[in-house]
């Protein structure tokens, strides 16, 4: 499913969920982007969450300008929190332009060791 962009579509919202975010809408911006709403019903803390998946970006890395532009959508919309995952990395120029921002970047490694932990990984040969 690091290839598969419907299985992607499935881990990512699985991982979504267990953080306590529900699910409210996706749009594929594109063949490898896909937008996620969720909602965060927990009072005071909660919100609007957006979620922003990138499956096997150019060259295996998301640079700055795609995370800036993500933070930018997240601010204008309103949104409390924004979650970047991506099949690939993050170049370090991307991770320094969010620090101190309410964005949580996710690779490739972080996303399978959290689908682990969270008992949502299967192995691609399975």
């Amino acid at each position: 499913y690091l290839r598969d962009p419907s299985a992607f579509k499935d881990k990512c919202i699985q991982f979504l969920e267990k953080f306590n975010l529900e699910y409210v809408h996706s749009v594929w911006a594109n063949d490898r982007e896909l937008e996620i709403a969720m909602n965060d019903e927990t009072p005071v803390v909660g919100g609007a969450y957006l979620a922003l998946c990138i499956i096997d970006p150019p060259g295996q890395t998301v640079n700055a300008i795609q995370v800036k532009g993500f933070l930018d959508t997240v601010k204008g919309e309103g949104a409390s929190r924004g979650i970047f995952i991506t099949t690939g990395y993050f170049s370090d120029e991307a991770i320094r332009s969010i620090e101190e921002e309410p964005v949580e970047l996710v690779d490739v490694v972080s996303f399978i060791s959290y689908l682990k932990r969270f008992g949502i990984y299967e192995s691609p040969s399975s």
